[in-house]
This record gives structure tokens, C-alpha cells and sequence, in this order.
């Protein structure tokens, strides 16, 4: 069990959207009043809890332990070694808000002074879970749409739409498809960033199925997500995380979610002279 991997929490990223029903999309968005109805209509499209009322929630986690040691570390992978006896009864609680995700362990870590390649491999798992969420976050916010000051402009293409970006710290370009899904894109901020993304539909819109994430300091990473209602938002249910650098994956399931919510006032912009 010498093999570990700590993934860095990616930052987060910027996405974006396009026309869905026009005969001839212009190649370019004519204006910025185009623009702005383009992102309009983009942004309805997808299910965004956190700007829906939903300001946190916290979760047990529950995965299958032996499952897990042989998915990483082959058959022989023993659930009654010195580290699996000390890994295996250590059970967490993550909270969730608009900053990202925060692990905390309960009651508290073992003593790992004897094996200190469990406190690694502990750590190595913690990072995963948290990663799993954070990199959820963005989308749930609606950070992956850009947001003011942001200046973007719409392309119309064979397979959809690009969407340039170029913010203070960020530049990028993204793909959608003709439905106004993100596919893909190139984000450039303190590092570069390649993504891609699915999404399906839910009844309060499009939510994140799977996505990657590509680095030059973490390499690629892959995550993938169902869902389950809690208090009215749609919240992860299965959570997948996978390293193809370290060759590392762990699935789990978030359990008694609680959250915690508002009520969301919306106010039309004023109308034009």
C-alpha cells in the first residue's frame, strides 16, 4: 500500500453558453445586448442550488472499504492488515458551501506514529472525497457561466457554440453543444486547465453527470455524480473520483444530509427607456 496520491482542490473554473433556436446563428454575437440574452438563456437551462437558496450542507460518508483496497491495491489487498485495521473504523462528515468542501473525521484520527504510511494513505483518501465536492461546487454556483466583469463573446460552430472569455486572472474558450451543454474547454488562470463535462437533465435543470480535469501539476482527474433530493435541492448521492496519474479511485455515497437554506428574492432588472 505504498501508493498514495494527494490531489489539489482545483480552483474554480469558468464556463459558458449560446442560442439554441436560431436559423442562422450569426458566427458572432451581433452585439452585447445578443450576448447577454445568449447567456441568459444559457444560465435557465441549468440547475444552480447554490443560487437557489441553498447556502451549505454537511453529510456523512460511507464507502465500501474492502472494495476499495482491491480496486487500488489488488486481490491480495487484506482487510485485516496493521493499516486496514486502522483506516477501516475512521468515518467522516463533509461540509459543503459555496467556498468548497471541508473534511472532518469522526471522532478523531487513530495514532499513526507506528505506521506513518497510514497517516499518508488516510490523507490520500480525505483528498479525494474533498475533491470529489469541490470540484462539484462550481457548477452548483453557476461559476462556470461567466460572471461580470467577464467580457465573453458567443462563435457559432459545426457542432454548437465556442465561447471565448478573457476576465481579470482568466481567459479561456469553451464548447458547447447545439443544446447548450458544456462539452469542453481551456481555462487559463494561475495554472491551465483542460476540461470536459456531461450533464443530464433533472427537474430543476441540467445537472453534472461527469466531468475531468486536466493540470500539469495533478494530471487528469475524473469524477462522476448522481443525485438524491434533499430539502427541495438536488445534492450528490454517489460521488466518483479517479487519478489516471497515481492510478488511484474511490466511490462514495453521501448519507443524513442536512442543509441549510434560504429564500431567494428575485428582482427583474429595470426596463429600458
Amino acid at each position: 500500500m505504498h501508493r498514495f496520491v494527494v490531489i489539489a482542490i482545483l480552483g474554480i473554473l469558468c464556463v459558458s453558453s449560446l442560442s439554441q433556436s436560431l436559423n442562422v446563428a450569426p458566427k458572432i454575437a451581433k452585439s452585447p445586448s445578443d450576448a447577454e440574452v445568449l447567456l441568459a438563456k444559457t444560465k435557465a437551462l441549468y440547475d444552480t442550488p447554490f443560487r437557489s437558496g441553498l447556502i451549505s450542507f454537511s453529510c456523512s460518508i460511507d464507502f465500501d472499504f474492502a472494495k476499495y483496497l482491491k480496486s487500488n491495491f489488488g486481490e491480495a489487498a487484506r482487510t485485516d492488515s496493521p493499516i486496514a485495521q486502522l483506516l477501516e473504523p475512521i468515518k467522516y462528515r463533509v461540509f459543503v458551501d459555496h467556498s468548497g468542501a471541508t473534511m472532518s473525521t469522526q471522532p478523531k484520527l487513530p495514532e499513526f506514529s507506528r505506521l506513518p504510511i497510514a497517516a499518508q494513505l488516510e490523507e490520500s483518501n480525505r483528498s479525494l472525497m474533498q475533491t470529489g465536492l469541490s470540484n462539484w461546487v462550481p457548477y452548483a454556483y453557476g461559476e462556470v457561466l461567466p460572471i461580470a466583469p467577464t467580457n465573453y463573446q458567443f462563435e457559432k460552430t459545426a457542432t454548437g457554440y465556442n465561447l471565448s472569455m478573457n476576465g481579470q486572472g482568466i481567459t479561456g474558450k469553451l464548447g458547447l453543444d447545439p443544446d447548450l451543454h458544456l462539452r469542453e474547454g481551456v481555462i487559463d488562470t494561475s495554472q491551465h486547465i483542460e476540461i470536459t463535462t456531461k450533464f443530464v437533465d433533472a427537474p430543476t435543470g441540467l445537472v453534472l453527470a461527469a466531468s475531468s480535469t486536466d493540470t500539469d501539476h495533478a494530471g487528469v482527474a475524473r469524477f462522476s455524480y448522481t443525485y438524491q433530493v434533499v430539502d427541495g435541492f438536488q445534492l450528490p448521492q454517489h460521488v466518483g473520483v479517479a487519478s489516471e496519474q497515481n492510478k488511484m479511485t474511490l466511490n462514495y455515497t453521501l448519507t443524513d444530509c442536512k442543509t441549510q437554506h434560504g429564500i431567494v428574492v428575485r428582482v427583474a432588472p429595470p426596463s429600458r427607456p
